[in-house]
């Protein structure tokens, strides 16, 4: 099952109508950590985590923002920091793809990475209410 709607993903891990679960998860979408994830874990039903890159938003230098933009790989790191099983990539080349697999010898984030990558989300998610946000809900 596949869904960026949190309450959707998480009425079909409550009532184990899956295998496994396929949710959006990146820094400025992180609202599946407070219950999403824990029912899955409780449930045992894996999540895979996709628009890693937020649609490569994440990726970009942000307006009224002096913070240097995170890059692919920081992103799948982010992910993968949390309980998620797999992390989607969408490389465009093998330079890309080489990137992005160097992420899974890399080591765990640590809390002050984890806390700087939140704050960032959170800047770029701003209210949540801009555009973007309305057209991928």
């Amino acid at each position: 099952m596949t869904t960026h709607h949190r309450p959707t993903g998480l009425a079909v891990v409550e009532q184990q109508l899956c295998d496994v679960l396929m949710h959006r998860y990146n820094m400025a979408h992180r609202k599946a950590e407070t219950d999403l994830f824990p029912a899955a874990k409780a449930a045992e039903i894996p999540v895979v985590a996709f628009t890693c890159t937020r649609w490569g938003t994440l990726l970009t230098q942000q307006p009224n923002d002096s913070r240097t933009p995170p890059t692919a790989a920081d992103c799948y790191r982010f992910a993968l920091n949390h309980p998620v099983c797999l992390a989607l990539t969408s490389p465009h080349d093998r330079i890309q793809l080489a990137e992005n697999l160097q992420v899974l010898h890399a080591p765990p984030l640590s809390l002050e990475e984890v806390r700087h990558w939140q704050e960032y989300g959170d800047f770029v998610y701003g209210e949540g209410q801009h555009t973007f946000e309305t057209l991928y809900p």
